[in-house]
């Protein structure tokens, strides 16, 4: 074999042996590749809520005594503090049904107006039901907050008699909006705050000062809440 055939292996043998070794070393060497972020997860089909809420209602009454129109004269129905609950479905990731109702809290009538020296008129104890369909935005990760629409039905447990006698309060019906929000922790873990506006009136018949007397009461109540929700 000639000598420049040896020396031209040798120096093909040289370079194969050089790419070999860089190509051993790369393989030692950590790989970098872009950060992959995880998936915000979807929440669990099922939810409970617990909470507490403040009713605060935007009151008014036109009342009649005696078949005639008491000019002037109005209601105010007393803000109360209770414990709500909502159970609930999602539907998809976007949409949910749920039933918000809470422990039944007392709110006190008082006359307004020109029957405002009469003080209290009754009491009543009542439980307001909404059915509820929210829709989810889901583009914030661990934050969602929703907007959604319901019907009411306000379920009067119990009157008690102030300056109206035998006054009788029957249920009630309307529908709300409301909207709010979820803080994920975890899968079954989040935080929620909600806000519901419901449009509602009441009925009340009684006696007063000596003569029948009927009222159609303006209610109106925001319901604000904030708690914590399981989902399962």
């Amino acid at each position: 074999m000639k000598t420049g055939t040896i020396s031209t292996l040798i120096r093909m043998g040289a370079i194969a042996a050089c790419a070999v070794a860089g190509a051993a070393q790369a393989a030692d060497l950590p790989s970098v590749k872009e950060p992959v972020l995880a998936p915000v997860e979807a929440p669990a089909p099922w939810f409970f809520r617990l909470g507490v809420g403040g009713v605060l209602f935007d009151s008014g009454a036109s009342l009649t005594l005696g078949g005639a129109t008491v000019t002037g004269a109005s209601a105010h129905a007393s803000n109360n503090v209770t414990a709500i609950f909502e159970f609930g479905y999602f539907i998809n990731d976007n949409l949910s049904v749920q039933l918000t109702a809470g422990y039944p809290p007392t709110t006190s009538l008082s006359g307004r107006g020109v029957i405002a020296s009469l003080g209290t008129l009754g009491k009543a104890t009542y439980g307001p039901a909404v059915l509820s369909l929210d829709y989810h935005i889901t583009n914030f990760g661990a934050f969602r907050p929703y907007l959604g629409i319901g019907v009411v039905d306000a379920l009067v447990l119990s009157t008690q008699d102030g300056a109206v006698h035998h006054l009788a309060i029957p249920s009630a019906g309307g529908w709300a909006v409301e909207g709010g929000f979820d803080y994920y922790l975890n899968r079954n873990w989040s935080l929620f705050g909600d806000a519901k506006y419901l449009f509602l009136s009441a009925s009340a018949t009684g006696n007063a000062l000596g003569a029948p007397v009927t009222a159609v009461v303006r209610l109106d109540p925001t319901i604000v809440t904030g708690g914590l929700t399981y989902h399962w």
